[in-house]
């Protein structure tokens, strides 16, 4: 019974690994902290300049 459990378990955190995957092969884009906030200060600039408007 703990061999049919075990495998179960196996089974399932296999198929969630991979369902978490990237499988276009596409690289991601890893985005330091301050790249992020630059990001997010540019942003919140343009939205403040479009409700000036």
């Amino acid at each position: 019974m703990k061999t049919i459990l075990l495998l179960l378990t196996v089974v399932f955190t296999t198929m969630a690994v991979t369902s978490c995957t990237n499988d276009e092969g596409e690289d991601l884009d890893v985005l330091t902290p301050t790249e992020e906030e630059e990001q997010l200060l540019l942003r919140t600039g343009k939205e403040s300049e479009e409700q000036k408007d």
